[in-house]
């Protein structure tokens, strides 16, 4: 019974630890193609208007957003940037892609870009992720 017990054991561990190395080796989703394009302001706004509207017409979607860079951030490996206009409270915070490294270097505060990233919810900023820098050029 216990020799049993054992072998049921050892094969749970080894199809839990072959179902993580899966999971944590996905590959990342694509967003070559949007789903959605707005301007940063306005992707903001929905959310702060209606929280629980914004989440079901954006959360997971690939969202192209065009905006004002208000600061450009690095943080550990990665850059983050802020779009939105200045005198708005909340933005929109874009997590860069690491292959778009040397894009975020030449970028500065009031550099007009379009970003394409998949949002993934609202804290006090509206959040991409692994996001794509698709077009850049400066002052809006």
């Amino acid at each position: 019974m216990l020799k049993k017990t054992l072998v049921i054991v050892g094969i749970a561990i080894v199809m839990c630890i072959v179902a993580l190395y899966f999971v944590y080796n996905r590959p990342h989703r694509s967003v070559s193609v949007a789903d959605t394009s707005m301007t940063a302001q306005s992707l903001v706004a929905a959310f702060d208007q209606n929280e629980i509207d914004a989440n079901d017409r954006f959360l997971d979607k690939i969202i192209e957003v065009k905006g004002k860079v208000k600061e450009v951030i690095k943080q550990d490996d990665s850059f983050i940037l802020l779009l939105g206009d200045e005198q708005l409270p909340g933005s929109v915070s874009c997590t860069l892609d690491q292959a778009q490294d040397s894009v975020a270097y030449g970028l500065k505060a009031g550099d007009s870009v379009v970003v394409r990233g998949i949002c993934t919810g609202f804290l006090m900023d509206v959040i991409l992720i692994n996001c794509k820098v698709v077009n850049e050029s400066t002052q809006m």
